[in-house]
């Protein structure tokens, strides 16, 4: 039990267990060939943050599971003001109209449509189990790396990202099962 007090099931913990070993063991992996640690530091607090964030979002719901507050609006709030305070740390613009026309793709695509999506979830799913779900993430993000920037993933992300899949996987389809028998 946790701040929410709920139970998660064993195949929970096991999925974070085995999806933790796999990011370890891409970090690790990094470590060896010479990665910044600083970055790793950095790259570990993005998900530690996300699901704090995930953890509050829910905890919110179910206090004011009455009145439920629209966080959607939220979420453009904080984009919006994201964008104010970033725009000094762009000046002055000199992207080309293709690279803003991919920097708009990618704000929609890759930013606020999953923003948006997860942040509905909230109300569905406990906020372990949207956790490991943005753990995609990790995993797609190399996928584009490699296969639209011409990056070559090392032997370890490669090994890693699949046992988080793995896990992923079978934590979906454990559930699946769970929900097909009744449990």
């Amino acid at each position: 039990m946790g701040f929410l007090r709920r139970r998660l099931p064993l195949r929970s913990w096991l999925a974070i267990g085995a999806a933790s070993l796999g990011i370890a063991w891409m970090f690790g992996g990094e470590m060896r060939e010479g990665g910044s640690l600083l970055g790793s530091l950095v790259a570990c607090a993005v998900p530690l943050a996300g699901a704090a964030n995930l953890t509050i979002l829910q905890r919110v719901g179910e206090r004011q599971a009455e009145s439920r507050p629209d966080m959607l609006s939220g979420v453009l709030l904080g984009a919006l003001i994201s964008a104010l305070l970033t725009l000094p740390l762009a000046w002055p613009l000199q992207a080309s109209n293709h690279d803003v026309g991919l920097l708009a793709m990618l704000g929609v695509v890759q930013l606020a449509v999953p923003c948006l999506l997860m942040v509905r979830l909230t109300r569905e799913l406990p906020a372990p189990e949207i956790a490991l779900l943005a753990l995609l993430e990790v995993i797609f993000g190399v996928a584009w790396a490699w296969l639209w920037a011409g990056e070559q993933p090392s032997a370890s992300v490669l090994l890693g990202g699949g046992l988080v899949l793995i896990a992923l996987a079978a934590n979906e389809m454990a559930a699946w099962r769970e929900s097909a028998l009744g449990r």
